[in-house]
């Protein structure tokens, strides 16, 4: 997941610091008087086109000390205010205007200046008046703001820069320095019933610092794209990491550590990662890969994420063009994150210790220096960027175990639609996709786009496909590229007209719904055997409409033969051979559509993602665990609609999905029902509560297939909160077996029928 976008591109602010930007502005004048703050109604951009800042870190205060030298274009006019987003605890201890002839120590240009001296004098003379507010004013940055949420600006309030009398020259050069501790505590994710990292804005801790674009840690002024050289000092025995190319390193008399980091390419934010950090490397064809990682995570694992990083480099590289930057570093963080910036990776110290995650997770971090950190989102026409590396990582590595692992992956992303998003008014068109928030804007925003890409290379082949990727990358490398963009790329690359296919998938919301059944005869369609006997079928689709190429699969004899039924309407008709057994309509889930719940198992998925639930703590349970059970459903109802009830006053679900916490009378009832099951679920009851291990088992209401019943059987009240927080993260699985914390079991149901088969040898199966 790529972290850089959502302060930077304004998208969605909101009212928490809309408030706080109308307060009264309070000025802090240096050299000469304070005027009036301005009235200004609209945006007035001036570009800050490079930053040379020298930052020291000081873990103990949680102080940041910052000299910054901004490079700006042409002002708008030589007497408009200059203004800035700054964070709302760092005071400007003095901003002045570097005169057009004067340099900076070693005879370099500002815009390049990076050592603990600046070589500009900080006395009275040529100072300039700057004025902080508490907050700030949307409307003196964006022409139209969008207000829903202005709480990715919490840590900013607003500077304004007074041009001295004579007004402003064509390109001000600004030298600010300014100090004073940065320390937004760690917040845990906004829906407590999902998965999600904990956040901060940023923070100097003693145990590692984290200075990212929402920390508004250098001055900002709503302009996307600039360039830097950052020279970080950070204490004896750390290291820092930021973008770009490591230039060089050296150690001062004091034993603190600078670093100095350039950036020749336009980044939408500037990065400052530090902390007490041993540093491994190895060469990857040219590229430098780095290992960040403290003292006790054991060299062979840095070593394989050294060989992966190469690995993925090369093979992304084939794919899609050469690597963007110079570098690729693994960075490890002292809290759970797993964020993908430019030229390197933040994961959790934790999260680098999954065995899976070399193989996964990591190559999808490292595939977002090509996609979202080499081509940019235009996020004002959606998100186009984690759809496309999900289907490039995650998925892609799922075709490489086993065509039976990608089809269980393409299931699981439309099931994930289905109990996330599809009903409950929580879909929406990719064009409105700017980032994951919940499971919802997961399932669409990553899930819909993944299948549009994979059907999209079904539809032009593998061929055109990558060569419109190729085409893509290469045109809009360190630029802003929108769907329409991508799509013009692929029609340049293939020469053919692709905007109307797309806009069906990225334009509306919604999915397609199939349903197949047969029919005596009729016009049209291909009998593959040239028989006149065989049975016809029609395949339908409920309005609106999509442009579909259907798989349609049936079995003959001893072959089994897969076809393409084009359906652009309501129906299409298709005339099988003889001796059909039976046939089965996308059978292995290669279209987007909503699923029909005979198709799939009842999973967590499920019960996660209603729109209601009810919590039903049963009246078997220990006592010591039923005491800590109303505690994790108020945790999650925090969020949700959610009530909580006592097995003696449920009388039934009332449309809910049904939580039962603990053993009880209706846990005997849901086991006794699912005899569709077969006895698997019975056993699993016998076997987990023998060995006094917790059970999750999701099951179905035969009368009411939309209402899903789950079961979460804990044993130990020490774990009940645990295995809670857990549980979001299993949304595939239809029952899970924990022995204490540790996950020892885990599966799906069987699905024995659906809607989409027809048996010609004995009725639907």
């Amino acid at each position: 997941m790529t972290t850089r976008q959502r302060v930077l591109r304004f998208v969605s602010p909101g009212p928490r610091l809309l408030r706080g930007g109308l307060a009264a502005a309070a000025c802090v004048v240096l050299a000469v008087a304070s005027t009036s703050p301005a009235q200004a109604r609209g945006a007035q951009h001036w570009p800050i086109l490079h930053h040379g800042i020298h930052a020291s870190v000081e873990p103990s205060a949680h102080r940041l000390a910052v000299t910054d030298t901004l490079e700006l274009g042409s002002p708008p006019k030589a007497s408009a205010p200059l203004r800035l987003l700054l964070h709302r605890d760092l005071k400007v201890e003095w901003a002045r205007l570097i005169p057009p002839a004067e340099t900076t120590a070693g005879g370099s240009s500002p815009a390049a200046a990076t050592g603990s001296e600046t070589g500009v004098r900080a006395g009275p003379e040529g100072s300039l008046v700057v004025e902080e507010s508490r907050g700030f004013r949307p409307r003196h940055f964006w022409d139209h703001p969008d207000y829903e949420r202005m709480e990715d600006y919490a840590a900013a309030r607003e500077l304004t820069l007074r041009p001295p009398a004579e007004g402003w020259p064509d390109r001000p050069r600004i030298v600010m320095q300014y100090a004073g501790a940065v320390y937004d505590s760690l917040h845990p994710p906004k829906v407590a019933y999902s998965r999600g990292f904990e956040t901060t804005t940023g923070l100097v801790d003693e145990r590692g610092a984290y200075l990212a674009g929402s920390t508004f840690w250098i001055p900002w002024n709503g302009e996307d794209l600039f360039r830097f050289r950052l020279t970080a000092s950070v204490p004896p025995g750390w290291e820092s990491v930021s973008q770009g190319k490591w230039a060089s390193r050296k150690v001062a008399d004091d034993g603190r550590v600078e670093s100095v980091w350039v950036v020749k390419d336009p980044m939408s934010e500037a990065y400052l990662i530090a902390g007490p950090y041993l540093v491994r490397s190895a060469d990857a064809d040219g590229v430098t890969a780095y290992t960040f990682t403290y003292h006790d995570t054991p060299e062979d694992l840095c070593r394989t994420y050294l060989d992966a990083t190469g690995k993925y480099l090369r093979f992304y590289g084939e794919m899609i063009g050469p690597y963007p930057f110079e570098k690729f570093a693994l960075v490890e963080n002292w809290w759970q994150t797993g964020f993908g910036m430019p030229s390197f990776t933040l994961l959790g110290s934790r999260v680098i210790r999954l065995p899976f995650i070399v193989h996964t997770s990591y190559g999808h971090e490292i595939l977002h220096d090509w996609w979202g950190n080499g081509v940019f989102v235009d996020y004002e026409q959606g998100n186009w960027c984690e759809g496309l590396t999900t289907y490039l990582a995650d998925y892609t590595y799922k075709r490489q175990e086993s065509p039976e692992a990608a089809r269980e992956y393409r299931l699981s992303r439309l099931q994930a639609y289905l109990d996330y998003a599809a009903t409950g008014g929580r879909d929406f068109p990719l064009r409105r996709f700017t980032e994951r928030e919940n499971a919802s804007t997961q399932a669409v925003g990553y899930g819909k786009t993944m299948m549009v890409f994979h059907m999209a290379r079904r539809r032009m082949g593998d061929d055109d496909f990558f060569a419109g990727l190729r085409r893509f990358y290469k045109d809009y490398l360190f630029r802003k590229a929108s769907w329409d963009d991508l799509v013009g790329s692929f029609e340049k690359a293939t020469g053919r007209s692709w905007a109307d296919w797309f806009e069906q998938w990225i334009g509306r919301p919604g999915a397609p719904v199939l349903s197949v059944s047969r029919v005596e005869e009729g016009p049209g369609g291909t009998d593959a055997s040239g028989s006149e006997t065989g049975p016809w079928i029609e395949i339908r689709q409920e309005e609106p409409y999509y442009d579909l190429r259907v798989p349609v699969q049936y079995e003959t004899g001893d072959t089994v033969t897969t076809r393409e039924v084009a359906l652009d309407g309501a129906s299409a008709r298709l005339h099988l051979p003889a001796g059909t057994r039976w046939v089965a309509v996308d059978p292995d889930f290669d279209i987007f559509r909503k699923l029909h719940r005979g198709e799939i198992p009842p999973t967590l998925s499920q019960v996660l993602g209603a729109d209601s639930t009810v919590v039903v703590l049963g009246s078997h349970c220990p006592v010591s665990v039923r005491r800590v059970l109303p505690k994790l459903a108020w945790e999650w109802g925090r969020n949700q609609n959610m009530i909580v009830v006592d097995e003696a006053d449920f009388t039934g679900p009332d449309g809910r999905g049904v939580w039962l916490f603990g053993d009880g009378e209706w846990v005997d009832r849901v086991f006794a029902r699912t005899r569709a099951f077969g006895t698997v679920p019975g056993r699993l009851r016998r076997a987990a509560a023998d060995a006094h291990r917790a059970l999750v088992a999701c099951f179905r209401d035969p009368d009411h297939p939309e209402i899903p019943w789950t079961v979460f059987l804990p044993t130990e009240a020490s774990v009940v909160m645990t295995l809670g927080r857990k549980l979001p993260h299993y949304g595939h699985y239809s029952y899970l077996v924990f022995d204490g914390e540790e996950k020892v079991d885990g599966g799906r149901w069987v699905v024995t029928s659906s809607p989409l088969r027809l048996d010609f040898s004995g009725g639907e199966r």
